[in-house]
């Protein structure tokens, strides 16, 4: 039955594709493709296959493009003339991996999950082994790649609440997708535990590779940017914020303002979505009129909130500010990964996060991490962190010392996975 239904899933993709070749021009329309390499997608390669075993990565999008990079550079170790090829889905992602001056280390779009397509990606590339990063499970190019003889092995695999229970519908479809696997090692033991309730095997349990990231380019510039814009002020972020939250943003921006050593206060944004930039400022605009974009050419230094609508600079601020609100948890639609800020020992505040349950109840009972219920206590939070109460301050400790603790984490990988590597 399953094979009968993923024939039937590979006929529709073919019938299908002109459609998909439509959406992809609208795309480019809308300035979400980079129009030179739309071929990608479709298996032309825009880069010359380099001589030798090459090892391919799918890595979807930023956060799990930044997870593959130390990752990466252990494998290079371990086989020093193996060359890597980079999938993501995403332009941001993409625009991320120009910064890459290792000629052994190739980026291109992955391939669309069609039969005509990904044969043609993987009789070019011919990958000698592949690795799948957390959740995107394409079925074609998973059972392709498997007929082709290659071992796929699952890195930092990931089954929300949400997932866990849209597949258990189709149990019996996913547990033939997942057994293109060789191995799979996931990121929390929640996610093991869903990953077997679906039929996986060789599943284990080794930790969250995002914990071993590192800051891939380093640019003075906009470090100074940012110093000079903070300068001695009072400033807090607000990280990877989703629709709604900027409200309640600025009414906690406006409530601290109203306290005389806060009257300098700065609010910075960085939205998960740079493409909702306008519409944010639209929304600031109805508390305050001192509003600006980052990438603006005016000075910002007496802007009260300012909406970072560029790329790849939320590391940066991470550095800089030590209050952090997390975004997609007011309301709680999931929540982002605590790790990055957690990283630089910031103080971190948000609301309940069921796509990182695990790290949550890790980080709370280590007192590096504030779970919010309501405004009053996402303002009561903030406040105390830039009034540098102590036990503000003892979470920003706590929080480097949390993420220290898990430093292993891409060793033990390196171990699990070092025989498919040789």
């Amino acid at each position: 039955m399953t094979k009968i239904l993923l024939f039937i899933y590979k006929i529709l993709s073919v019938i299908f594709l002109p459609i998909i070749i439509i959406i992809i021009f609208f795309r480019i329309f809308q300035k979400k493709e980079i129009n030179n390499r739309i071929k990608e997608r479709f298996a032309f390669s825009s880069v010359k296959k380099p001589k030798g075993n090459l090892i391919w990565i799918n890595a979807s999008s930023i956060g799990e493009y930044f997870a593959t990079i130390s990752l990466i550079k252990k494998i290079r170790k371990i086989k020093t003339k193996t060359k890597i090829l980079i999938t993501t889905n995403t332009k941001t992602s993409a625009l991320l991996a120009e910064k890459i001056t290792d000629k052994n280390i190739i980026h291109q779009f992955t391939p669309q999950d069609n039969p005509l397509i990904i044969k043609k990606f993987l009789n070019y590339w011919k990958p000698t082994l592949v690795f799948w990063m957390e959740s995107e499970f394409w079925p074609i190019i998973l059972d392709e790649t498997k007929k082709y003889g290659i071992e796929i092995i699952l890195l930092n695999g990931r089954m929300s609440e949400k997932s866990f229970k849209n597949w258990n519908y189709f149990k019996f479809f996913f547990k033939e997708i997942i057994s293109n696997f060789s191995l799979i090692l996931t990121m929390s033991k929640f996610d093991q535990k869903n990953f077997k309730k679906l039929g996986a095997k060789n599943v284990n349990f080794i930790g969250n590779l995002k914990f071993c990231n590192e800051l891939i380019f380093f640019n003075k510039k906009i470090e100074e940017k940012i110093q000079k814009i903070i300068k001695n002020r009072h400033v807090w972020l607000a990280a990877s914020t989703h629709r709604k939250e900027e409200k309640l943003i600025a009414q906690i921006h406006l409530k601290l303002k109203k306290i005389k050593k806060f009257k300098n206060l700065l609010t910075v944004i960085v939205p998960r979505n740079i493409k909702r930039d306008k519409e944010i400022k639209n929304e600031i605009k109805k508390y305050t009129s001192s509003v600006d974009f980052f990438k603006s050419t005016k000075n910002l230094t007496k802007k009260e909130i300012i909406i970072d609508n560029s790329i790849g600079h939320l590391e940066f601020w991470y550095k800089k500010i030590k209050t952090v609100f997390l975004g997609k948890s007011f309301p709680p639609i999931g929540g982002q990964n605590p790790i990055e800020p957690a990283k630089y020992g910031c103080s971190i505040v948000s609301g309940e996060m069921s796509n990182f349950k695990e790290i949550q109840r890790e980080m709370v009972k280590c007192n590096s991490l504030f779970i919010a219920k309501n405004f009053i206590e996402f303002y009561s939070f903030i406040e105390d962190s830039l009034n540098k109460k102590k036990y503000a301050k003892k979470m920003q400790i706590n929080a480097k010392n949390y993420v220290k603790s898990k430093s292993k984490i891409l060793d033990k990988t390196i171990l699990k996975i070092k025989k498919y590597i040789l």
